[in-house]
Formats: C-alpha cells, sequence, structure tokens
C-alpha cells in the first residue's frame, strides 16, 4: 500500500505550533544590566529614554534591567 506524502492539516498545525514555541522563547530573554547597557542619568542630546522605543513609564525599559529615568539614556536608544 502506497502512503501519501502530502501534507495534512494536522502536519501544518504541529509545525506551526513549533515555530510559535520558538518564537515566544526567544523573546524572553534576560534584559542587559545598567551597566553593559553604558546607562546614565542624564540624557545624550535630543535622545533620551522618554523618547526610545524600549521606554515603558513611568520607569521600566525593555532592554534594561532595574528602574531608568525618563531623562535617561543608554547605547541601546532605539
Amino acid at each position: 500500500m502506497a502512503e501519501c506524502l502530502a501534507p495534512t492539516r494536522r502536519s501544518l498545525m504541529l509545525l506551526l505550533g513549533a515555530a510559535a514555541a520558538g518564537l515566544s522563547a526567544t523573546s524572553a530573554q534576560a534584559k542587559s544590566s545598567k551597566s553593559a547597557a553604558a546607562y546614565r542619568g542624564a540624557p545624550n542630546g535630543r535622545q533620551s529614554c522618554a523618547n526610545c522605543s524600549w521606554f515603558n513609564a513611568p520607569s521600566g525599559c525593555g532592554v534594561v534591567s532595574g528602574p531608568v529615568s525618563a531623562r535617561g539614556w543608554c547605547n541601546l536608544w532605539g
């Protein structure tokens, strides 16, 4: 009896589930320390934590661990 090697809906769903699990694992990486990011409590020209895409008001950051000032800056600014 010949087996059908055509992809099935079940195999597609299993593949998508495995891919989604891999994506969530990579987004759960550790944050950088303030010293590793060269964080300082003063802005760098017009760049500051307040206008960085990683900043979470009032004092959070998506890539640097611990509280940060809205007037601060680090080399991960973006």
